[in-house]
């Protein structure tokens, strides 16, 4: 199905993108995970755990409709906590988005066309995602991926702009 080889490119160009944001920050020197934006953006160790769960929520909860992958990274990094590092080590939370970018990979292989075009029902998620399909769902995901992606571009940008003060 295109589709689904689609998705699979989406998913590269994602991490792609995710990729040479952290290598350029790792470049400049930016490892502190406490680090946040004095516009308010989470800490860097928040967004990049915060990506991982928005795979986990995604796939496991909202299309699977099964608890978390990693409950205690997903509960760390969900909405509506502080945003803040919660030191969690860097390696743990590549891990987590790594697990959790390749359980969505090999869920998608093996998508149907019926399961892409199954809506999600009321009583089974927040109501933002009730009645969306599971096309809608992977599509909000990957903009939400992607949302997070642009404020580690903002850190970058802030710590770039601070070394040349």
């Amino acid at each position: 199905m295109a589709e689904i080889e689609f998705i699979k490119k989406a998913v590269q160009c994602v991490r792609e993108w995710r990729d040479i944001i952290l290598i350029e920050m790792r470049d400049i020197g930016m490892s502190d995970l406490s680090f946040r934006s004095k516009t308010g953006i989470p800490a860097l160790g928040w967004i990049l755990g915060h990506q991982a769960a928005s795979y986990d929520f995604s796939l496991n909860l909202l299309i699977k409709g099964e608890p978390p992958k990693n409950p205690r990274m997903f509960e760390l990094h969900r909405p509506g906590t502080s945003g803040d590092w919660n030191n969690v080590p860097l390696e743990e939370l590549e891990e987590y988005y790594d697990a959790c970018e390749q359980d969505f990979l090999e869920w998608i292989e093996n998508a149907t066309e019926h399961e892409m075009g199954r809506t999600i029902q009321e009583g089974s998620a927040p109501e933002f995602f009730v009645g969306r399909t599971i096309r809608e769902i992977i599509a909000t995901m990957f903009t939400h991926l992607n949302y997070h992606t642009g404020h580690l571009a903002a850190m970058r940008t802030e710590c770039r702009e601070k070394q040349h003060d």
